[in-house]
């Protein structure tokens, strides 16, 4: 009689769940909605660094690189800005100490590479990232606050 009563019971579960939404979605053609505060690669954006080189002082481990030069002005040039993936653990240190806003998190989520070594990103690689987030987020840091228009034809004083 307990042999009945199980099947009854699991029967009434598969009959009630029948009727409620699905909870699982399709991956690669649905995507969810990435929460505000997720700890997401980072984004550099090179026109809000000064090269200051806080980032990399307040990473624990190590993994951003900052090298700069003087020019002939006295201003200062970013000749490396290089982050390691490889060793990051998206603590988010970086991003609170960087008092400009250079680097922020919401790069891509679906980051999978094949070689280990790919996971270093330069300077351009990191521009790129940037680009490609900028351009389909309507010109629109993570922050909310609106990039300067690529386009406009801005002149130095």
């Amino acid at each position: 009689m307990a042999y009945g009563k199980g099947i009854a019971r699991g029967m009434g579960l598969t009959l009630r769940s029948l009727f409620k939404p699905v909870a699982t979605i399709q991956y690669p053609e649905e995507v969810r909605p990435v929460p505000v505060y997720a700890r997401t690669n980072l984004l550099w954006f090179e026109e809000r660094c000064t090269g200051c080189s806080t980032c990399a002082q307040a990473c624990p481990d190590g993994c951003i690189l900052v090298a700069t030069s003087q020019d002939a002005e006295g201003r200062r040039n970013i000749d490396r800005y290089e982050i390691d993936f490889r060793v990051c653990m998206y603590c988010g240190l970086c991003t609170e100490a960087c008092p400009y806003e250079a680097i922020q998190p919401g790069g891509p989520l679906d980051d999978a590479v094949y070689q280990f070594d790919e996971m270093y990103r330069d300077k351009h690689a990191l521009s790129r990232m940037a680009t490609k987030f900028l351009g389909s987020h309507e010109n629109t840091y993570p922050n909310g606050m609106k990039a300067p228009d690529p386009n406009a034809d801005f002149h130095r004083l």
